[in-house]
């Protein structure tokens, strides 16, 4: 890589946020000269429109922070640490001392139970040159390193809101001799190229994408050229490029590496100029396909204009375009989408299918903090969806439809709840989301300690399950409770689950003795869909702008005399 263009652009950053900007409070930790690696960090934040607070430890000053954690000096407040210790076997390292690697990851632990935000922690890297040769292993400091490797995947697993970074990936991209710039490392101790530091910098800022819900969720694809070699239209279904030879092996890796997407919760659809009834028919009959018919959720398969059809796919699927990303071999079709349709993700894509795997895999905007049971369903579920958008068509009206669906409902509250999905559903739920709060395992773990009501929902029907899709945080103060946080994955939009899951929020503040519950809407330029829902639950306008309060003893009496009610069966 040639540092100097792919730095130029990340070295200077506004000193002031713009309208529409993410705020991003980050804390650095090192035990080098890091002002290079905060300042490409800060450049690439702005890039991606997220205004980054960094605060960063002084030098070598490390076990200062740690132990005075709780200063919001030190980053208590940050939503984001990233620790990163180098130990090199071309200069002599504290961390040489096993000892010192103990007392590190001590204080580490410490640290992590004062801050509010996530820690990412990165591996030390190993040395694979030294004197001892091919028995690097046997080296004290590769030992010493190892250890505290050790001790920090051991930390992660234990809680919820450290994550560990391999910094070896980095390693492995540029290559230790890039890596190193052994002159700067012992006249100003900043012992990394600039190369390095940007990948380095990339890679982390998929923690804050994901914390900020700024993850990609679809991948939409041409067909001719891309999932297969040919023409449809011209080689037929059984003629095109699919196969154990060269080039249609490289189009069934390409359709291998899809499908594990798609095992992880990626969403895949189809946008293609093509005969319709062919592309069934290569479903259909072609078997050398990897991908199957019932792997995507969604398909426009015509001689429209794409950018328009991508957008009939967001709307089919409830999804924003800035959830999306289109791969087509055509550099026409992918500048038409750019000028379109720009909040879709359009890379650039090489003609040559070898490389297609590797520019997918090199994409990395399917950025999420947890992977769950929840999305390792979303594909079945979008099959599931299908079938209940043929019985909302066979239906006479709204009312119909949700009967015919016979929708249940299981709530949870406090430790039965499902922490990392609950986490989740304020990273990613953008348009049913009163006040788009994004929280971190520890934090949700903290607000339940700390005395607030956490209940999720469980949604089901008679197609299937749509899993946990509805969250509420409560805070409450005597007689008073707060409505911290109301969101409603969008999958679940439309089938007045969410008045279910508030009207059942509310009975069971009444039985707490609560009188008065306050709300908020906090507009973005996402949640729109949410914008009415308080005032359309009887809750009254009160003080600023968005703000809503409740008498939770009048709600509770017309409920009970209240004629039409809704469908959702909530179960025990």
């Amino acid at each position: 890589m040639d540092s100097l263009p792919f730095i130029a652009s990340y070295m200077h950053r506004p000193t002031r946020k713009k309208a529409g900007m993410s705020s991003l409070s980050i804390n650095l930790i090192t035990n080098f000269t890091d002002d290079v690696l905060e300042r490409i960090l800060g450049g690439m934040c702005i890039a991606e429109n997220i205004y980054p607070r960094i605060t960063r430890v002084p030098y070598k000053q490390y076990a200062l922070a740690f132990k005075n954690a709780k200063s919001s000096i030190y980053g208590s407040k940050s939503d984001i640490s990233y620790i990163f210790f180098d130990a090199s076997p071309y200069r002599h390292s504290e961390f040489a001392d096993p000892s010192h690697g103990k007392e590190i990851l001590a204080e580490i632990e410490a640290y992590v139970a004062s801050v509010r935000g996530i820690v990412v922690v990165s591996l030390c890297t190993l040395p694979y040159h030294g004197p001892y040769g091919r028995f690097f292993s046997e080296e004290p400091l590769f030992h010493a390193l190892s250890e505290f490797n050790a001790g920090i995947r051991s930390l992660a697993e234990r809680t919820h809101s450290v994550y560990v970074f391999d910094t070896h990936k980095v390693l492995s991209q540029v290559g230790e001799m890039h890596a190193r710039d052994l002159r700067s490392h012992h006249a100003f101790d900043m012992p990394f190229t600039t190369d390095f530091l940007a990948l380095l910098a990339h890679e982390w800022l998929s923690y804050a994408r994901a914390l900020l819900g700024r993850s990609r969720k679809c991948i939409v694809l041409d067909l001719d050229n891309t999932l297969w070699g040919g023409v449809l239209g011209e080689e037929g279904p059984l003629g095109i490029s699919l196969g154990s030879d060269y080039p249609g092996l490289s189009y069934q890796n390409f359709q291998r590496a899809l499908l594990s997407f798609y095992n992880r919760g990626v969403i895949l659809a189809v946008n293609s100029k093509n005969n319709e009834a062919e592309v069934e028919e290569v479903f259909r009959s072609n078997l050398h396909m990897i991908l199957k018919r019932e792997h995507f959720a969604a398909l426009r398969v015509n001689w429209s204009d794409k950018s328009a059809n991508i957008k009939s796919l967001a709307k089919e699927l409830n999804i924003g375009l800035d959830s999306m990303v289109f791969i087509d071999d055509s550099p026409l079709e992918r500048a038409r989408m750019r000028e379109e349709a720009p909040q879709v993700l359009t890379p650039e894509w090489t003609t040559e299918p070898e490389q297609y795997v590797k520019d997918l895999f090199g994409l990395a905007v399917f950025d999420q903090l947890s992977l769950t049971s929840e999305d390792r369903k979303r594909g079945v579920q979008y099959v599931e969806e299908k079938k209940r958008k043929e019985v909302q068509h066979a239906s006479r009206s709204a009312d119909e439809y949700l009967a015919r669906l016979n929708i249940t409902m299981r709530i949870l509250e406090g430790e039965d709840v499902d922490i990392a999905r609950v986490a989740q559903l304020t990273q990613k739920t953008n348009q049913f989301n009163l006040t788009t709060k994004r929280y971190s395992q520890a934090v949700i773990q903290d607000l339940i300690k700390k005395g607030s009501l956490v209940y999720t929902a469980e949604v089901a029907d008679t197609f299937g399950g749509y899993g946990v899709v509805l969250l509420a945080i409560v805070t409450c103060k005597k007689k008073e409770a707060v409505l911290d946080t109301f969101l409603m994955s969008c999958r679940v939009m439309g089938r007045d689950v969410e008045r279910a899951f508030f009207e059942y929020l509310v009975t069971q503040l009444h039985a707490k003795g609560t009188e008065t519950l306050r709300a908020s809407y906090l507009r973005t330029a996402k949640n729109e869909p949410a914008a009415l829902f308080l005032p359309g639950e009887g809750m009254k306008p009160k003080g600023g702008r968005g703000d809503y309060v409740l008498a939770v003893s009048d709600f509770c009496k017309k409920l009970v005399i209240r004629t039409k009610r809704s469908p959702v069966a909530i179960m025990d």
